[in-house]
């Protein structure tokens, strides 16, 4: 439960240092249920708005930081890692602009920097769906987020089970004002704390977008995944947990 009373929906598993999941979005819900690292205490949950947790605002980035915060809180360690994917990398560097002091390192996966989603993507999606068998429209549109597209329908539902309702009033209000904010290099540049980014060379978004972070982090590395687009963890989870486990130990 938030300091305003919201209630978010969270679940742990696993033993060992703690790793706070963040989810892509915004407006989604935690899609991390098959993500296995043996030796650490996983901790994921639904941003607020959708999914499992209450479907209420403010939708701010003030906000969702501290609901971030709330969660970090719940793990019982002052530092943790972050594991923020799209949407939720850009909120795990929000939350480390705040709080670094409760970071042990972030780990971005699959962001879309500080540019946002390139020209080409919109033309990319729309020539993936149109060579795509018809299915539930939302499934289609996510299924463009994986390399093969022979497994792509398959990985997708698998990725939305459960299935929730998407929040886009939510989504568009987060946006607007990542968009608008003033200079996110700058604050990037504040953020000492080791950080690696993980791109699929497959993904939509190429991994160039993530340029400007590494420009911009004083002291981030960046892996690229072979074979895999947007969710390397489902596609690869040998690769991705082995990256993941060598970046942390």
């Amino acid at each position: 439960m938030t300091d305003d009373g919201c209630r978010l929906w969270s679940e742990v598993s696993g033993d060992g240092p703690p790793v706070v999941l963040v989810h892509g979005g915004p407006g989604w819900w935690d899609v991390f249920h098959d993500l296995v690292l043996p030796g650490f205490t996983l901790h994921r949950w639904d941003q607020r708005g959708a999914g499992r947790s209450d479907r209420r605002g403010p939708y701010t980035l003030t906000r969702f930081v501290e609901d971030l915060e709330t969660i970090r809180h719940t793990t019982g360690h002052e530092q943790v890692t972050l594991i923020g994917h799209s949407w939720g990398a850009a909120l795990a560097l929000q939350y480390a602009a705040v709080h670094l002091d409760h970071l042990t390192h972030l780990i971005l996966v699959s962001s879309t920097g500080l540019d946002g989603t390139p020209p080409t993507y919109r033309d990319r999606v729309a020539d993936i769906l149109a060579h795509t068998p018809p299915d539930d429209p939302w499934i289609a549109r996510i299924s463009t987020g994986f390399a093969d597209r022979e497994t792509a329908l398959d990985y997708a539902r698998q990725l939305n089970t459960p299935r929730f309702e998407p929040n886009q009033e939510c989504a568009d209000a987060l946006l607007a004002e990542l968009r608008a904010l003033p200079d996110r290099a700058a604050a990037c540049r504040r953020i000492a704390v080791p950080t690696l980014l993980i791109h699929g060379a497959e993904d939509l978004r190429p991994p160039y977008v993530t340029d400007s972070l590494l420009e911009a982090l004083p002291n981030a590395e960046r892996v690229v995944l072979d074979g895999v687009a947007h969710y390397p963890w489902v596609e690869d989870p040998d690769a991705f947990e082995k990256v993941v486990r060598a970046y942390l130990s």
